[in-house]
């Protein structure tokens, strides 16, 4: 997957597997749309949903009890889909990366510290077998920031008892900073489809778009009533006016001359870059990272080694787990270039 060159690459389809809907519909959708240069469709995504050890045990029914130790060349999409479409096998070579997205769920009654381990160890590439993101405790961990920055997300660990996982997403949403700003999109659309009765699909995700693109708050009042001018009829447009000039004034993006993209851009920036800093803290027990040691620093990172730190620290009933994101590495994993220029939040 790595393209430090820079250069745009043809794709094909990218193999994305996950537990679940909220990694394509909020965290994958935004990060492919604030980073284009990465040149993945979500239209192209083959999503598969399922749970890390059962995907673990699929892969011993076609390789084998010993696929790790054997080091065998597992074929992650002819395993899925001989299980999912047995009538349309695919094959990893039809597929320009795979990504596996997992929460790391110490909880979870199948949990078992040597078949994660010896997932994550084998899925290391995102353009052969596959790359495995484990987050910890769960994909929510990225939106698990107070402040931009947030100096104490160095020490930012939850005990191993806060279960169950809804536990953790109640917490998170109470202190972060993140979760209104990446939720706007779908906040705009829920807005007029359900409270302004907008029904037309075409018709939102073009406002929707306009909505996002705009730039100067000196001119949203007159830019919205062009945007929603066939939308809605006279007598609601002006309400639904006003209510998106506040909530693109509190969203803050125009204010600052930015669009929506460019701005939560700069802030996934931001997070790839406090969680890179908290990987270090994990495996080489140091967090702020010096500027010209950045790319070397991240290249140096083991999410093997990370993993077991984890398994170390959370393996008792008073353990704890350090709170950090993987999968927004994909964006440094593709391009480091993509996120070296950090820019005011």
């Amino acid at each position: 997957m790595n393209n430090y060159e820079g250069e745009a690459r043809s794709r094909s389809q990218t193999l994305l597997i996950v537990e679940g809907n909220h990694e394509k519909n909020k965290l994958f959708w935004l990060i492919f749309k604030c980073f284009p240069e990465i040149n993945i469709d979500m239209d192209n995504v083959w999503i598969y949903g399922t749970n890390i050890y059962l995907l673990y045990e699929d892969i011993v029914k076609e390789y084998g009890e010993d696929w790790a130790e054997e080091e065998m060349d597992i074929d992650l999409p002819f395993v899925i889909s001989k299980k999912q479409t047995p009538g349309d096998l695919r094959y990893k070579d039809d597929f320009t990366n795979i990504i596996l997205v997992f929460d790391y769920e110490r909880h979870d009654t199948n949990f078992s510290e040597r078949k994660i381990m010896e997932m994550q160890n084998s899925f290391s590439d995102a353009t052969n077998m596959g790359k495995l993101y484990i987050n910890y405790p769960m994909i929510e961990s990225y939106q698990h920031l107070k402040s931009i920055p947030d100096y104490d997300f160095a020490e930012r660990k939850i005990p191993v008892s806060l279960q169950p996982g809804s536990r953790y997403k109640d917490l998170v949403s109470r202190e972060t900073v993140i979760e209104k700003v990446v939720d706007f999109p779908h906040r705009i659309d829920d807005l007029m489809n359900e409270h302004f009765g907008i029904t037309n699909a075409e018709i939102r995700q073009k406002c929707c778009e306009d909505i996002l693109n705009l730039s100067d708050a000196a001119q949203v009042e007159e830019k919205l009533q062009e945007v929603l001018q066939n939308a809605i009829a006279d007598d609601r447009r002006r309400t639904l006016q006003f209510q998106l000039k506040d909530w693109i004034s509190k969203a803050g993006y125009a204010n600052r001359g930015q669009t929506y993209w460019q701005y939560i851009r700069n802030l996934f920036v931001e997070i790839i870059h406090h969680n890179i800093c908290k990987a270090n803290r994990i495996q080489n027990n140091t967090y702020d990272i010096e500027g010209e040691n950045y790319k070397e620093c991240f290249e140096r990172l083991d999410l093997g080694e990370i993993l077991n730190a984890q398994n170390t620290f959370s393996n008792t009933s008073t353990g704890f787990i350090w709170v950090l994101n993987t999968c927004v590495f994909v964006v440094a994993d593709y391009n480091f270039s993509l996120i070296q220029e950090r820019n005011e939040v």
